[in-house]
């Protein structure tokens, strides 16, 4: 039989060709992504501007630094019509013609900050040293901020100031990359050669692609001009602080929630309960610490009293001798490391409890401790509450029934069988050492009238003056956070 040897003929190795394709397809990919997150930005921000005027809000687009850092120039502040029926909202912001100008049609957007006499309020940029010239009253202001578009009234800033290359550059940039951004990259496929016809990436590519980039570049280019619309319907003001987007009922508003340098401190150290006691009446005290703990009034003598943070708009509360306010939320058993701090003003030479802890939230206790009370001759005291003659008490040097508004911060930690404690007032130590050991119970803060304790030296339970900013902790602040709450009044 003849065999037959199997003979191999010659390899022949495919060489490897890098495809450049695969490069270029990366860089596209990236642009790609890139565009789309660039649409979904800009879409984004023009929806949260214009969907409120669904519900009648307006906008504004500002043209001015005199609300940085909060409100950069080109922000647009979305706001909700201001009836002059409505509370003035201390402390906001809103939208209102210039008083100082009343024939210019030029808008601001500043904050309240104080209540004046005669039902007017004072008005401010937040990057202004002084409050605007003229005086506002409720009938001025026409919407209140709700809602902050961070730069998308860039645009129409430099439209209004005639800056035309800048908003030429974004036309185009914008345009491009919403078309790039619906384009969708061109897939080679492995039936290229399918049917024994044969075309290359590039004009499989250009075939594929022709329509979609028409229909890409037309849908990009009618969002621009969407833009452009809006952009352009912006007629510039007059002053330099905003100027309306669009006409009519179809405005769109720049507002923004904003908070006071003080109550952002207190918050950063994270009160157990807060009151700003800004109450127009009632006997709730909103609770400001985000712990639904609402507090309660009894017998206050006036509400809406004027403060002594001037740069924080608010109100005080006048207690006049039997007024106090209570702490809401469940009793505490025990505390025994905290922190007290509120504004206060007096004149009075009784003295009387400023602040402290007892066991009910009625007019008088079974027990009651831990409270920093002033003495007759205007000191504060902290420490005296046992009647047991061991009793270990520090004292202010100074007196601060002045009539002035003045800071209290009280600390206190367990030492032994007694506390370390410190008393600041108006952001310095002015008091500290050991006082005496706490009784052991439950109950909650109280600001003003209330139990006194017997067989000590304690002047009374009532305190005659007004009471601002309530703020209780369940940590010791340090003297550092203590001089910064003072710093930011």
């Amino acid at each position: 039989m003849a065999s037959h040897a199997a003979v191999a003929g010659p390899r022949t190795e495919t060489p490897k060709v890098h495809d450049h394709r695969d490069g270029l397809l990366g860089w596209w990919f990236v642009v790609h992504v890139l565009a789309r997150a660039y649409r979904a930005f800009l879409v984004t921000l023009l929806a949260v501007a214009l969907l409120p005027t669904l519900w009648a809000w307006s906008g504004f687009v500002v043209r001015s630094g005199s609300m940085e850092p909060g409100i950069a120039v080109g922000d647009v502040v979305v706001a909700q019509p201001f009836d002059a029926a409505d509370e003035v909202p201390l402390g906001r912001v809103v939208v209102f013609p210039n008083p100082a100008k009343p024939d210019s049609g030029e808008l601001l957007v500043h904050r309240v900050v104080e209540r004046l006499d005669g039902g007017t309020y004072a008005t401010a940029g937040d990057a202004n040293a002084t409050y605007d010239a003229a005086a506002v009253t409720a009938d001025d202001l026409e919407a209140r901020a709700r809602l902050l578009v961070p730069m998308v009234g860039r645009p129409v800033v430099w439209l209004a100031e005639g800056q035309l290359v800048p908003v030429g550059a974004w036309l185009l940039f914008t345009g491009l990359a919403l078309a790039l951004a619906r384009r969708r990259r061109g897939q080679s496929s492995d039936d290229d050669h399918e049917g024994g016809r044969s075309r290359s990436w590039r004009s499989s590519l250009a075939a594929r692609g022709r329509v979609q980039r028409t229909a890409s570049l037309g849908g990009g280019l009618a969002i621009v001009v969407a833009a452009g619309v809006a952009v352009s319907g912006t007629h510039a003001a007059t002053a330099a602080f905003t100027s309306r987007a669009l006409t009519g009922s179809n405005t769109w508003t720049v507002a923004k929630a904003t908070s006071q340098p003080y109550s952002a401190q207190v918050l950063i150290d994270a009160p157990y309960a807060y009151y700003q006691v800004d109450e127009a009446s009632g006997a709730v005290a909103a609770d400001s610490s985000g712990n639904a703990r609402p507090g309660s009034f009894a017998a206050v003598a006036a509400y809406r009293q004027v403060n002594g943070l001037p740069r924080n708009a608010g109100y005080a509360v006048e207690l006049g001798g039997a007024g106090r306010l209570v702490a809401g939320g469940p009793a505490l058993s025990d505390p025994n490391t905290y922190s007290l701090e509120l504004w206060f003003k007096t004149t009075t030479t009784a003295g009387g409890k400023l602040i402290g802890f007892e066991s009910s939230r009625d007019a008088t206790s079974l027990f009651s401790d831990r409270h920093v009370f002033m003495r007759t001759d205007g000191r504060l005291e902290y420490g005296d509450w046992m009647g047991s003659g061991k009793e270990k008490t520090i004292t202010t040097r100074q007196a601060y029934n002045n009539g002035g508004w003045h800071h209290l911060v009280l600390t206190a930690s367990p030492k032994g069988n007694r506390q370390d404690a410190v008393i600041y007032v108006d952001g310095q130590e002015m008091a500290s050492g050991k006082t005496t050991e706490t009784n052991e119970y439950d109950g909650w803060w109280r600001v003003g009238s209330g139990s006194a304790p017997v067989l000590t030296d304690y002047p009374g339970s009532a305190f005659a003056g007004s009471i601002d900013q309530v703020a209780i902790y369940r940590t010791e602040l340090s003297a550092a956070r203590v001089e910064n709450h003072w710093a930011t009044r």
